[in-house]
């Protein structure tokens, strides 16, 4: 039985071959002056194609019997054209092998067999005529013995020899498609169980595969304004898009071929947990910046009152001593509130292309005057090192780490280093560092810090100098987040510490 799809192509097959047919005998009869025959022929070709679409509109689905009869119709058609073009000598004869690859693929070795009889009855139907005068008549020859007979002996041998190549090579094939179809079947069905949309598109906009995630996350009315949103774009890429309430997280792989691969999820309840979960983050850590800053502000606030109330009863004169002492606790106290406002202010960045090597050399010069200028900057950073970044908040971050390291009572250098991506140093505490981004590095040779002050050096009101609010370090860090960079710590006692400041150039 044949398939209605194998079917259509075979009549296609075959109603354009008994063209070309026609056109070559066509180009040999106007050639010898046969015009009576070539009308003749023509008609015979318009003929078997109409006679081929008759046979596909009536006859029922898997039906082989108009395959039969359009073969037997199709070798009648190069017999009839063979004997107006030079009998069995005539190159149209070489048509007589396609039905018998047809045939072999489609129906076996038997079918093959059949039609080969078939071919061969029509050949020696021609060894019974003998080309005499084109056009005019024929007569039969009384002896088979012939040099036609001849050619009908060598048909015979090409056509076995052909039956047998070719049902193995169809054999074969069809092994080959088995294969590729159990494969295909075998990768839809691990596709179908992948919890992501997946989706195959041609160039041309047309959907080539999708799997049941696909059908399970969108409707057909939000996969058409997907694919609308998503085909817009002409390379690789990985992004988001909301969609009828929904977020869809999605990538787009481009083929050689402009076929695009698109691999989606549904975000919507993961954005949303995800939103609980900061939420929660930033109760959490408002409740634990209200007890520092609660203990921050307690003791100088609780030193001004026992003044206060020392002076009120009279039971002290207010001395130069104390004042200055209630004068410090209210300036610690300003103080702490200032960098507690200044830490707890979303950074709002004035982006513009800053070459950072100069925002460097002037955050060191200016908290190097502060210290009587007795260290020495050895600034590595290379002029054409250009960022877009906001240059005032780059320039505090810069005196943050400058002033720590002079606290931290380096011994007279403080370095900055640049790292390109995938270049690598040796770092205070031995470890090799490699950039994966445009890095620098402000190494000072100072006391260092223990694993344990290491482990708390970036939170909120920790500091190891004496009247230090803790902010410093946590400023620096929320500075490099917001310009979607990062800051790492490394330190070793006795040999000092490098502050890693990653950057991202996009």
């Amino acid at each position: 039985m044949l398939s209605r799809q194998e079917l259509r192509y075979f009549l296609g097959l075959n109603s354009f071959v008994v063209l070309f047919i026609s056109l070559v005998a066509y180009l040999y009869l106007k050639g010898v002056g046969a015009d009576p025959l070539i009308k003749l022929f023509l008609a015979i070709s318009l003929f078997t194609i109409l006679i081929n679409l008759a046979l596909y509109l009536v006859f029922p689905k898997n039906s082989v019997l108009p395959f039969w009869i359009s073969l037997i119709l199709f070798d009648i058609v190069v017999t009839i054209m063979s004997i107006a073009t030079g009998g069995i000598e005539s190159r149209i004869t070489f048509l007589f092998v396609l039905p018998i690859v047809f045939v072999v693929y489609f129906q076996g070795l038997k079918g093959g067999v059949i039609q080969s009889a078939i071919s061969l009855l029509m050949l020696y139907i021609l060894t019974r005529f003998k080309y005499h005068i084109p056009g005019e008549h024929f007569y039969l020859v009384s002896s088979p013995f012939t040099k036609n007979f001849t050619y009908f002996l060598v048909y015979t041998l090409i056509f076995t020899s052909l039956t047998g190549v070719t049902l193995y090579l169809s054999n074969l094939l069809k092994r080959q498609e088995r294969d590729f179809i159990k494969f295909r079947v075998s990768s839809e069905e691990i596709l179908n169980t992948v919890p992501s949309g997946i989706l195959t598109v041609s160039p041309q906009g047309e959907i080539l595969f999708a799997n049941k995630s696909t059908k399970e996350i969108l409707n057909d009315s939000e996969l058409s304004q997907f694919l609308h949103y998503v085909l817009q774009e002409h390379t690789a890429v990985r992004s988001e898009v909301e969609l009828g309430g929904k977020i869809l997280g999605y990538s787009v792989k481009i083929l050689e071929d402009g076929t695009r691969t698109i691999v989606f999820q549904d975000l919507t309840e993961v954005k949303k947990l995800e939103e609980e979960r900061k939420e929660l983050e930033r109760l959490a850590f408002l409740g634990e910046l209200s007890a520092n800053l609660a203990h921050e502000i307690r003791n100088p606030v609780q030193a001004i009152n026992m003044a206060m109330e020392l002076i009120l009863s009279k039971k002290v004169n207010p001395d130069e001593q104390l004042l200055k002492s209630v004068m410090y606790d209210a300036e610690r106290l300003s103080e702490v509130v200032n960098r507690f406002l200044q830490y707890a202010k979303i950074p709002e960045l004035r982006i513009s292309e800053v070459r950072v090597a100069d925002v460097i050399q002037r955050a060191f010069d200016n908290i190097s005057t502060l210290y009587n200028g007795n260290y020495i900057l050895r600034n590595h950073v290379p002029p054409e090192f250009i960022i877009p970044a906001d240059e005032t908040k780059l320039e505090e971050l810069f005196s943050n780490l400058f002033r720590n390291s002079i606290e931290a009572e380096t011994k007279e250098y403080i370095d900055t280093l640049f790292l390109k991506p995938r270049e690598q140093v040796e770092l205070v505490d031995n470890t090799v560092y490699i950039a994966r981004n445009p890095a620098v590095i402000v190494r000072d040779y100072g006391r260092g810090m223990d694993s344990e002050t290491l482990k708390r050096a970036k939170e909120l009101f920790f500091s190891t100098k004496k009247g230090g609010t803790g902010f410093g370090l946590a400023i620096c860090e929320r500075i490099m987040k917001a310009h979607g960079g990062n800051l790492l710590i490394h330190s070793a006692p006795g040999k000092g510490t490098d502050v890693i400041l990653e950057f991202k150039l996009s």
